[in-house]
């Protein structure tokens, strides 16, 4: 499925779904370098964590087994920190304070990352006492790289494309569970987990708080790449819900008969990967709305908004779609595990207010 990801390699996702790529021509497995920074932290208590970095400024429950704690150091730093009891799990940073992060740097490129440790392809992991094997793709070497720590732990470097080279903008911290159930790379070898749906969670407010989180993020990477920020307005945020549960309420509408097949396994979770919509698909979408001038991204499952947004970041395609020069009207929709990103021309928006 991980083709589906990178919809500039192929329009038609559903060509490709059942593709699986052997691993490169290699032995070699990954070598950790020696712990520091945020890495530290992975694993520890989240009170004794609270001791240096204070009290979040929001904690709202991701539905998903985790709980997500966001806090606000200054206007151009993003830390968030999720956690199960009180131990963190993983640790997301977007700013300019390098000590936190330590040996990496923001803005470093791939040559100087390749200065302190060699990009591996292939990780092979042992999760209760089973094999799991995962490859990098050539878009994962390039913008996502994975390192591993001396104390078990990994962190996810996120490149970004706004100045030409590559750099980085942005780290995610993890411990192995986290890594292997948000699966960001190519199994090849063994099954991944899930996530644990929390049946009796309050859905309404979750999806409200995600779609917060996930504005908030988007603003912020728009005012990182110096661009305006998303209008957000009411109407466009109502016809997102719309979309979203227009499309799962007849799916069978949208989708031939064997795309509707493929969502339901990974629904059911018989089938690893992601689902995204083509780009037909999409356009049939958005004409049932009469919505034609506007753009619609779907995806599941999206368990943790912000390492999602963080990987359609450096993702080439997607980052040219979601960080436009032009100001957009942004809608963001969620249902548990499933999201909706639309975006609508700020003058069409202009001229339909004028019309009314």
């Amino acid at each position: 499925m991980y083709p589906v990801w990178f919809p500039h390699v192929s329009s038609d996702p559903s060509n490709k779904s059942e593709i699986r790529r052997d691993p490169p021509a290699t032995s070699w497995n990954y070598e950790p370098i020696a712990t520091d920074g945020f890495a530290k932290w992975i694993g520890q208590k989240l009170t004794d964590f609270e001791t240096v970095y204070g009290d979040p400024e929001e904690v709202y429950s991701s539905g998903f087994s985790f709980v997500i704690h966001q806090y606000f150091i200054d206007d151009q730093t993003y830390l968030e920190v999720n956690t199960e009891g009180n131990r963190i799990t993983s640790i997301k940073f977007l700013g300019k304070e390098n000590t936190d992060i330590a040996p990496f740097q923001f803005g470093m490129t791939m040559n100087e990352l390749a200065k302190i440790t060699m990009i591996y392809p292939n990780f092979t992991l042992n999760h209760d006492g089973k094999i799991i094997a995962f490859e990098l793709m050539e878009d994962d070497m390039n913008y996502r790289p994975l390192i591993a720590f001396d104390n078990g732990t990994f962190a996810m470097l996120f490149f970004s494309q706004k100045k030409g080279e590559s750099s980085l903008y942005s780290v995610m911290y993890l411990d192995k569970e986290t890594l292997l159930q948000l699966e960001p790379y190519q199994l090849t070898d063994g099954v991944s987990s899930r996530f644990t749906m929390e049946e009796d969670a309050d859905w309404e407010i979750i999806n409200q708080n995600k779609q917060e989180q996930s504005k908030n993020l988007f603003q912020f990477l728009r005012n990182y790449d110096r661009l305006p920020e998303f209008i957000l307005d009411t109407k466009n945020q109502m016809l997102g819900e719309q979309i979203l549960g227009s499309f799962f309420s007849k799916t069978e509408d949208f989708l031939t008969t064997e795309r509707t097949q493929q969502l339901k396994r990974i629904q059911s979770g018989t089938e690893d990967g992601r689902f995204t919509l083509s780009r037909s698909e999409m356009e049939d979408v958005l004409k049932e709305f009469s919505a034609t001038t506007a753009s619609v991204y779907l995806e599941l499952p999206v368990y943790d908004p912000t390492f999602t947004i963080l990987t359609w970041y450096s993702t080439p395609y997607l980052h040219t779609r979601f960080m436009h020069q032009d100001p957009e009207s942004l809608g963001i929709a969620f249902s548990k595990e499933n999201v909706v990103v639309l975006l609508q021309k700020l003058e069409n928006k202009t001229e339909d207010s004028d019309a009314n």
